[in-house]
């Protein structure tokens, strides 16, 4: 039995390793080992990375303005730019004095008001004067100002206190004009009672009586040079007096009726003349030949005016109207209506300024920007 089983099982080795050994037996394939790829294992970094922000975008740079010093208001051309209120009467005058720091107003309210310029405000009242101020006048040191009345009298202030130092007697009528001489030394008067007088300054004293109008004195004004004097008188005239020798040089007639406002150019070389035929006239104050008839008032021309450079004229009327005129030319500019008769204009020293006393009592400045 041990045999038969032995020999068996080597039959059956046999058979398998026949089997296996044969050539038309199929032939296994086998697969290639395939090696796994290595993963590369990066190690972090000891360094941390920071995470990522958000970069704003550069703003449009702003800037503050720095506070500058206000420069003086531009105004547009004939524009007010105050008004000065507080007589209870009309005016005749308004004059600034030499610095051009005070104005000063001559009323029928019987006073004098003196105004800071710059600020419009009112300074002070001068009282004393028994009736209308018709006239005032600044010295040229700004240190007196003299002032004539329908009372007949002039009286000299002190500045800047407004003290009355001095009452000047002597005219019979009332003072329609004062002003001084450019030294300071002398005072010139032009009275209703048809003279000129002469005055000593600071002691008083009358120094020439000057006749040859035969109806009053209007007005009156010395040269900027010193060697004359202009008056204007209701006998139709302007007047032009020698101030060395006292006497009468010219005589100019070329108005029709009552010659109210003179002045001079700032170099004394012209004359404006105003009056009641409503027209301006311009002479020459060497020759008293008339240069220009001005024309375009419709009533009696109260005051003339020249501008610092005296290239332009100014003039006021009982029409309203404050007008302007080319000197060189002799034509017209431009004309501002007032609201009242301007009684009296003037420029302030660089010819920015055009001043109006009214006959309402008001005092209007506006900008013109002449020179």
């Amino acid at each position: 039995m041990t045999k038969r089983f032995s020999l068996t099982l080597l039959l059956i080795i046999a058979a398998l390793m026949l089997l296996v050994g044969c050539g038309d037996s199929p032939i296994a394939t086998v697969a290639p080992t395939v090696t796994p790829a290595l993963t590369a294992t990066v190690a972090p970094s000891p360094t941390a990375i920071p995470t990522p922000t958000t970069i704003p975008p550069t703003p449009t740079p702003s800037f503050t303005a720095t506070p500058l010093p206000s420069p003086t208001p531009a105004y547009r051309f004939g524009e007010e730019v105050a008004t000065l209120q507080g007589h209870t009467g009309g005016l005749w005058q308004a004059v600034l004095s030499p610095d051009g720091k005070i104005l000063a107003t001559a009323s029928a309210d019987k006073t004098i008001k003196l105004w800071d310029f710059a600020s419009h405000k009112e300074l002070k009242t001068l009282k004393g004067h028994a009736a209308e101020v018709r006239a005032v006048a600044f010295s040229p040191d700004g240190k007196l100002l003299a002032s004539g009345s329908v009372d007949k009298t002039i009286k000299l202030w002190q500045l800047p206190g407004g003290e009355e130092l001095a009452t000047l007697k002597g005219h019979t009528d009332e003072i329609a004009a004062v002003s001084f001489s450019p030294d300071g030394k002398t005072l010139a008067s032009g009275s209703k009672d048809t003279t000129l007088r002469l005055w000593e300054i600071p002691s008083g004293k009358e120094l020439a009586i000057l006749n040859g109008h035969t109806n009053w004195i209007e007005s009156a004004v010395f040269s900027p040079d010193g060697k004359l004097i202009a008056t204007g008188s209701l006998d139709y005239t302007v007047r032009l007096w020698d101030v060395a020798t006292r006497k009468t040089s010219s005589i100019l007639r070329g108005h029709t009726n009552w010659v109210l406002p003179v002045t001079f150019s700032p170099d004394s070389k012209l004359v404006a003349s105003g009056s009641k035929d409503a027209n301006v006239l311009i002479w020459e104050a060497a020759t008293g030949k008339l240069r220009y008839t001005l024309k375009g008032h419709t009533e009696e021309v109260r005051s003339v005016a020249f501008s610092p450079s005296g290239k332009i004229l100014a003039s006021g009327s009982e029409d309203q109207f404050t007008r302007l005129w080319d000197v060189v030319k002799g034509s017209p500019l431009a004309s501002f209506k007032n609201g009242s008769s301007a009684a009296w204009v003037t420029f302030n020293a660089d010819g920015n300024l055009l001043i109006a006393g009214l006959g309402n009592g008001l005092t209007k400045i506006r900008y013109v920007g002449v020179s």
